[in-house]
């Protein structure tokens, strides 16, 4: 599995890793609480982490074309519910 990761700075981690884990949730398999979840998707695994001031969005898949598939869910998503328009997010490769 090949991995990358970004963070966001917000107040409303909590709020966005719940939404985006209910929303998931009507489709593919999730398990969540609130500091944590993680998505199963047929082509990846999303896990989501919120503290007070960040949500940090994690992506494994088993090769470049799926992993990208699973962070542009991820980021999608997530920018539909933040409605932010142009913010890409800045995801990095995984260190082993």
């Amino acid at each position: 599995m090949i991995e990358c990761h970004t963070t966001v700075h917000t107040e409303r981690a909590a709020q966005f890793l719940f939404k985006l884990c209910k929303h998931f949730a009507r489709k593919i398999p999730v398990e969540f609480d609130a500091q944590q979840g993680v998505a199963h998707f047929p082509f990846g695994i999303g896990r989501l982490y919120a503290d007070s001031a960040t949500l940090r969005l994690e992506a494994a898949a088993a090769d470049p074309a799926m992993l990208a598939r699973v962070c542009q869910v991820l980021e999608d998503h997530l920018q539909l519910m933040r409605r932010a328009e142009n913010a890409a997010l800045d995801w990095q490769p995984r260190q082993p």
